[in-house]
């Protein structure tokens, strides 16, 4: 008879263990997901763009882009050598719930939406949980075969909009390499979405 009286509470008693269980997996859940969301990386401003020793960065219009400087422009094409070389600082949000270290990120660079070239950044830094960081990006790229054989006659309008926030004529894709306060490093899978210049806003 005792041990009928007992069975209801020894039921009652299981599912209140497995409800326990149930919301302890899924707060564990909840908390999984925020630290394995990835950094978001945007252009925040750029710096230097020389197109074969020239300062790009001023030029807007054709006018702009006098005898001289085009003749330089020329000389590198002519020489199959037209390094784009471009500094400029990416904008690091952490949106995960924990800190996290970025070690280093591969990265691809787009000109004008086509892929320019490929490289990898190695740097340390600390990427505070929902804070942003600024990450200092220089990479150089030969854009003579980017152009082609036959780019004579666009070399002028080449050179024109890199420092222009509206024309967004350069694109990053980045995929970091992350290691959190644990010491588990990982990687994204995939590279991100291309990140473009946008207005310089202040950084919390």
């Amino acid at each position: 008879m005792k041990f009928a009286l007992l069975l209801p509470r020894v039921a009652t008693l299981s599912c209140l263990g497995l409800l326990l269980c149930a919301s302890c997996t899924r707060r564990e859940t909840r908390q999984e997901k925020g630290p394995s969301r990835e950094p978001e990386f945007r252009v925040r401003t750029i710096e230097e763009a020389s197109l074969n020793g020239l300062n790009v960065l001023p030029l807007r219009v054709p006018a702009d882009l006098d005898l001289p400087r085009r003749n330089q422009i020329i000389a590198g094409y002519v020489n199959k050598q037209l390094p784009l070389r471009v500094r400029l600082q990416l904008n690091a949000y952490n949106p995960g719930l924990e800190n996290v270290v970025l070690t280093g990120l591969d990265y691809a660079v787009l000109l004008d939406g086509r892929p320019l070239g490929t490289s990898r950044l190695v740097s340390t830094l600390s990427l505070p949980a929902g804070d942003s960081v600024r990450v200092p990006l220089t990479f150089e790229f030969n854009t003579y075969k980017f152009l082609g054989d036959d780019a004579m006659p666009a070399l002028r309008n080449f050179a024109l909009g890199f420092g222009d926030p509206r024309r967004q004529r350069l694109a990053v894709r980045v995929r970091p390499l992350l290691r959190s306060p644990r010491s588990h490093i990982s990687q994204a899978n995939r590279y991100s979405e291309s990140v473009v210049m946008v207005p310089a806003t202040p950084l919390k």
